[in-house]
């Protein structure tokens, strides 16, 4: 037999093998998907459940809001299906001896694992579209559906971060706003003038009257085209005139959820040239990226993981696993109200939960490779 033959063979060989991985993969990720899936919906439902139940909702407006619910429970779920894809793929081939087998055959570890890393990039990649375009429309009909239902049941609501552009060349910001009062918290007023400089209004809290806002202990700044402040004024109490009611601002104002990198990213350099503290939009557009490639961090992490937890058994390898995604999605939590409260830089805030789970893989692997 030729060299030409032998390498002929060896790329034949390692293309079956690759595509056996894959399947035995793919056949998991699905599955832990859907499993997924149907809990997350599950939970959803419960979190409904205060206002479906006795209500007479109609069962086409459940459906619905589900519906618009899917796309963030998918972006959601994928992570924790990669992890669990991987774990139980490779965890049964370990088990079974089938990854010695082939390694003695001659394919190292990092040979071995690079189909299921370039296919979870993909997947990660196609995952980080998703997010950006599909769920923030998806979030967007879903939270004006919620709104309709409330606001027919009179139910109290409240909602926090949401944007809102007036007429002409006007932006508002409230951090909080209780419906059932109509009392606001954190408000910001942008306004863009035709002529001269643009002026910013800020307020602790304040109330809605009709088409005015009664605002209370804020700030009045003058702006240069820079964003210098070139006059500044404080007041104990101001009516400033929206021309709308709040519930037609409700109808187009929108969370960070249901806006695009490129909206959010808007309204971080607006606001962020008044000087206003834009740390909880930083924070989230930055975790636009990170969340979606959280799978393949875990895809990194769950590799070694399942070769080396194969001997010691299934069933603790899925609890080390739950484990492993629980601390995962905690630190998410804990990173980002340190960066929302300007405790660590927005990028890092998003980051760091990925770069400590990569760099855990990273040396498990390296174990491995040793």
């Amino acid at each position: 037999m030729t060299g030409k033959e032998g390498k002929r063979r060896e790329k034949k060989a390692m293309k079956i093998v690759h595509r056996y991985l894959l399947r035995e993969y793919l056949f998991q990720l699905v599955f832990c998907a859907a499993g997924f899936l149907v809990l997350m919906i599950g939970n959803l439902l419960f979190e409904l459940n205060h206002l479906l139940v006795g209500k007479r909702t109609p069962l086409s407006l459940v459906i619905l809001l589900v519906y618009y619910r899917i796309p963030m429970i998918m972006t959601d779920a994928i992570p924790a299906a990669v992890l669990f894809g991987i774990l139980l793929s490779l965890g049964r081939l370990a088990k079974d001896r089938e990854l010695d087998v082939i390694r003695t055959s001659g394919l190292s570890f990092p040979r071995l694992a690079a189909p299921l890393v370039i296919f979870t990039f993909f997947l990660s990649t196609g995952v980080f579209f998703f997010n950006d375009y599909v769920v923030p429309a998806a979030n967007e009909r879903f939270q004006q559906e919620l709104r309709q239902l409330l606001a027919k049941e009179k139910e109290p609501l409240f909602e926090e971060n949401i944007f809102f552009k007036g007429a002409e060349n006007t932006y508002f910001y409230i951090r909080r706003v209780n419906r059932e009062n109509q009392r606001m918290e954190g408000i910001l007023i942008y306004e863009v003038k035709r002529k001269g400089f643009p002026s910013l209004v800020t307020a602790a809290y304040g109330w809605v009257e009709n088409d005015r806002w009664q605002l209370h202990d804020g700030l009045i700044y003058e702006l240069d085209e820079e964003g210098h402040v070139t006059l500044e004024a404080s007041f104990a109490q101001m009516f400033y005139e929206v021309g709308e009611d709040l519930e037609t601002f409700f109808s187009s104002g929108r969370s960070t959820e249901e806006m695009t990198r490129a909206e959010l990213k808007k309204y971080i350099e607006l606001f962020g040239r008044s000087g206003f503290d834009t740390s909880v939009f930083e924070v989230d557009y930055h975790l636009k990226v990170a969340v979606p490639y959280a799978s393949l961090v875990l895809a990194f992490l769950g590799l070694p993981f399942a070769t080396l937890m194969a001997r010691s058994g299934k069933i603790i390898g899925l609890i080390a696993s739950l484990v492993l995604i629980l601390i995962f999605f905690v630190s998410q939590v804990v990173f980002r109200t340190f960066g929302v409260n300007g405790l660590i830089d927005p990028f890092w805030a998003a980051w760091l939960p990925n770069i400590a789970f990569l760099l855990l893989g990273g040396g498990l692997s390296f174990l491995l490779v040793r």
